[in-house]
């Protein structure tokens, strides 16, 4: 009796029949959920963690070959040995470090979790119920000036449950592949309303990068999907109507949305981006090759040669933690090698999806996701910085996503993942 308990026990312990993947899914499917409560560092690490581990126990390495993970591996690499060698702070090594878990956690989406269909329409799911969340509480933030923790706005910026302004460029991050996959399923009822609810939400949140994704997104869609062409010329002028309605009845609203995103784009190099943008192109013309290293740009921006700390008679901060644009980013931290290396990633990823365009005709949440990371990756865009997991999260989620998508002929064909070690690819 007590050796045959000894031996069930054993067995339970034994880490290589356990089902890897009996963990990962649940995680991965409710990464949009984990944005809204705050935790997407620790689900993408997991699931990245997990992955590996199951990669190991397969012997199964293949998604590091793909193109798109290869040059976020070099740049990755690059990076970390650039920052360690020339400007070793502690800060920066960390943040040269840790983002690696970003592809992996992607790649996990792409070969592992996501060609499953059911695990696909369960992400679905888990990404209208956060996009439903955010956009009331944006309302409610809006109407009585605390979202349902308590938390006010900012600075007449909606907040939703985090302590600063970027739930509305989330929202415009997410929100297509969710609307159109319910659109797709019959559900055109509630597609509808989770369309409406996430654009008055990004309108209210004051984000005016994220009413442009938006707008891009649904012109993108337009002129991606022949079927959506009726549904888009329709509804952009419904949706204008709504927002110029708001507008109409909110002069503040109104200044923030209208009037200073036309200013800013009529005098840019005077703006506080194009502030930004200049302090970031002058210490990249003094660092052209290898940049100033990872995280180390702000300090190297408030150097007396390059200006003083505010500028014009609003003091407008002339550097802040990020130059504002993921190119200029890699250009002054990581030089013309880590921008070459980020445009190589962004170029291969986009042809991966253009490949499987014919594949995925008429999927609308293909479609969804496809024109959501081609707008993610527009150059002229105003940004968060790339180490930030609130910003890294949407990214790579829709990145895993789209390219769960693409076929073997796009994607090599990974290997069955039956619990046990393999000898090779299956």
């Amino acid at each position: 009796m007590v050796s045959r308990l000894k031996s069930a026990s054993l067995r339970s312990l034994d880490l290589g029949a356990v089902d890897l993947r009996r963990f990962a899914e649940p995680l991965a499917v409710l990464s949009p959920i984990a944005l809204v409560v705050g935790c997407q560092e620790v689900v993408m690490t997991l699931v990245a963690l997990l992955f590996v581990w199951r990669s190991w126990r397969a012997n199964d390495f293949s998604w590091i070959r793909q193109g798109w993970f290869a040059a976020l591996a070099a740049l990755w690499a690059y990076a970390l040995l650039r920052t360690a060698v020339n400007h070793p702070t502690a800060t920066g090594v960390l943040f040269a470090l840790h983002w690696i878990h970003f592809p992996i956690y992607a790649a996990a989406l792409a070969h592992w979790i996501l060609p499953d269909e059911k695990s696909r329409d369960r992400l679905l799911l888990a990404s209208a119920a956060a996009l439903t969340f955010y956009g009331l509480d944006c309302l409610l933030q809006y109407v009585f000036g605390f979202d349902i923790i308590g938390r006010p706005a900012w600075n007449s910026r909606l907040t939703s449950v985090s302590r600063k302004p970027g739930v509305g460029i989330e929202i415009a991050w997410l929100m297509a592949a969710p609307v159109l996959g319910f659109w797709q399923k019959g559900r055109r009822a509630f597609a509808i309303f989770l369309g409406l609810l996430c654009v008055v939400a990004v309108l209210l949140s004051g984000d005016r990068m994220g009413l442009l994704i938006v707008l891009g997104t649904a012109v993108l869609l337009g002129l991606l999907a022949p079927g959506l062409r009726r549904p888009v010329l329709i509804g952009l002028p419904a949706i204008a109507a709504l927002l110029g309605a708001i507008l109409y009845f909110s002069p503040t609203m109104y200044h923030r949305q209208i009037d200073t995103t036309v200013e800013t784009i009529a005098h840019l190099d005077q703006s506080p981006y194009g502030i930004v943008f200049k302090s970031a192109l002058d210490i990249a013309r003094d660092h052209p090759i290898f940049g100033v290293g990872v995280h180390n740009y702000q300090a190297v921006c408030l150097e007396p040669q390059y200006g003083p700390p505010t500028v014009g008679a609003d003091e407008t901060p002339r550097c802040l933690g990020h130059p504002h644009n993921l190119y200029l980013q890699w250009l002054t931290e990581g030089g013309l090698i880590g921008l070459g290396l980020y445009l190589v990633f962004v170029v291969l990823s986009l042809r991966t999806l253009a490949l499987a365009m014919a594949r995925n005709r008429g999927d609308l949440v293909f479609y969804g996701l496809a024109a959501s990371l081609a707008l993610r990756f527009w150059p002229l865009a105003a940004g968060t910085g790339f180490f930030s997991s609130w910003a890294a999260e949407p990214l790579f989620l829709v990145l895993g996503w789209s390219l769960a998508y693409c076929g073997p002929t796009e994607l090599p064909a990974p290997a069955a993942d039956d619990g046990r070690p393999s000898s090779g690819r299956a």
